[in-house]
C-alpha cells in the first residue's frame, strides 16, 4: 500500500510541473461536453514520429553519442568568445536534427560546467543558446513538434518548406554570431572529462533508426513499420528506455488533438476563427501573438484547423517562438537549469532573456512581414 501511495505522490508531483498538458487535458474534456470528440481527430503519423524520435535520442544518449561529439569539439577552444560561438553553431546543429529540447538538454549542462570551472558568467550564453535551439529548429521538419506536425498535416514539398525555414534559420543565426561578437576573448581554462563512447552494434541500429525516421519524414514512407521495429529493439534490449521517454508530451498532444477538433467542429467559433485567418498576414500575427500565450505548438495545432495557409502559420509560429519564456516550451528547459545553478539570478535572467527574445523577435518578425 505503501509503495502504491508513493507512486501515486510521484505521479501526481509529476504531473503538478506538466501545466501545460493539464490544461490541454482540462479542455479537450469540457468541449467533449459540447461535442462528441472523434478518434480520427488524433495524428498518429505526428504521433509515431515524436515517439521514434525520442526513442533515438536515448539510445543515443545510452551510448553517449552526443556528449561524446560535444566535448571533443569543445576541448579544442580556450578563448571565451570562440567557445560561446563554438556552443551557438553546435545548438544551431543538434537542434535542427533532434530537436531544440535535446540540443538544450545536452549543452545547458555542459555550458555551465565551462562557466563554473573558468569563473566566467554563462548567463548570456545560455540564452543565446535558448534563442538559437528556437531559431535552429526552425530550419528542418524534424527539428521541433510544430515543425513535425505542419509538415505532416499540410505535407508540403520538402523545397517549398526550406523556401520558407531557410531565411528564418539564416537571419536568426547570422544575428547571434553579430551579437556574440562582442563577447571577451578572454582565455578560459577548464578540463572536460570526455565520455566513454564504444562503436558497438546499438550505435549503428541506433542510426538506422534515426535515418529511417528522416525517410519516413520526407519521403513519406509509413512509419508505423519503424515504429513496430522501435518497440520490438528496446523490448529485447530488456533496458528502462521506454519509461525515460516524454510520455506527458505525447499525451498534451493527443489532448490537444481533442480539443481543437472538438473546437472546429463548433460551428460559431469555427466560421469566427475562419474569418479571422482569411488573410495570410492574420495568420502569420495571429500564429506569433498566440504563441507568446498558449506557446507555439497548441498555437500551430490551434491554427491549422482553420486555415490552409501553411507557409505563414509556419513563418509564424517559429518567430513566436522567440518573444515570452513560454512562447516555445523549449526556453524552460535552459531557464530551469540555469536557476537551479544561480537561483540568486532569477530576475537577472528574466531581464536579460526578455530584452534579447524581444528584440530579435521584433527585427526578424518585422522582416518576414515582407516575404508573406
Amino acid at each position: 500500500m505503501k509503495f502504491k501511495n508513493f507512486l501515486c505522490f510521484g505521479l501526481f508531483n509529476k504531473l503538478k510541473s506538466e501545466s501545460l498538458f493539464l490544461i490541454a487535458t482540462f479542455f479537450a474534456i469540457i468541449t467533449s461536453f459540447i461535442i462528441r470528440p472523434k478518434f480520427s481527430y488524433i495524428d498518429t503519423h505526428v504521433l509515431m514520429v515524436l515517439f521514434n524520435l525520442m526513442v533515438v535520442v536515448e539510445l543515443y544518449k545510452k551510448e553517449n553519442i552526443l556528449d561524446f561529439i560535444a566535448i571533443n569539439f569543445l576541448k579544442k577552444y580556450n578563448n571565451q568568445k570562440v567557445i560561446c560561438a563554438a556552443l551557438i553553431l553546435l545548438v544551431f546543429f543538434f537542434s535542427m536534427l533532434l530537436t531544440n529540447d535535446v540540443a538544450l538538454i545536452t549543452f545547458i549542462p555542459l555550458t555551465i560546467i565551462i562557466g563554473k570551472k573558468s569563473n566566467f558568467s554563462t548567463l548570456k550564453i545560455v540564452i543565446l543558446e535558448t534563442i538559437t535551439a528556437n531559431l535552429g529548429s526552425a530550419l528542418t521538419p524534424m527539428g521541433s513538434p510544430q515543425n513535425i506536425y505542419i509538415y505532416s498535416k499540410y505535407a508540403p514539398t520538402s523545397i517549398d518548406f526550406f523556401k520558407i525555414t531557410f531565411g528564418i534559420s539564416t537571419v536568426g543565426i547570422i544575428i547571434l554570431l553579430i551579437i556574440n561578437f562582442f563577447t571577451p576573448k578572454e582565455e578560459l581554462l577548464f578540463e572536460l572529462e570526455t565520455p566513454i563512447f564504444k562503436k558497438n552494434i546499438n550505435v549503428v541500429v541506433s542510426t538506422f533508426i534515426f535515418i529511417s525516421v528522416l525517410l519516413c519524414i520526407f519521403l513519406k514512407f509509413p512509419i508505423i513499420y519503424v515504429t513496430t521495429f522501435n518497440v520490438v529493439y528496446l523490448i529485447y534490449r530488456k533496458e528502462n528506455i521506454l519509461q525515460k521517454l516524454d510520455w506527458i508530451l505525447l499525451a498534451t498532444f493527443i489532448s490537444f488533438f481533442i480539443f481543437v477538433g472538438n473546437l472546429s467542429n463548433i460551428e460559431l467559433i469555427k466560421n469566427w476563427m475562419i474569418n479571422l485567418l482569411s488573410d495570410p498576414k492574420q495568420v502569420y500575427f495571429t500564429g506569433i501573438v498566440l504563441s507568446q500565450i498558449i506557446s507555439n505548438v497548441p498555437a500551430a495545432i490551434l491554427i491549422s484547423e482553420f486555415t490552409n495557409k501553411w507557409q505563414p502559420l509556419l513563418l509564424g509560429v517559429n518567430i513566436g517562438g522567440l518573444g515570452t519564456l513560454i512562447a516555445s516550451l523549449a526556453s524552460l528547459i535552459s531557464y530551469k537549469f540555469y536557476i537551479s545553478e544561480f537561483p540568486e539570478e532569477k530576475r537577472k535572467y528574466l531581464t536579460v532573456f526578455s530584452i534579447l527574445n524581444f528584440s530579435i523577435l521584433i527585427l526578424i518578425g518585422s522582416l518576414f512581414i515582407f516575404f508573406i
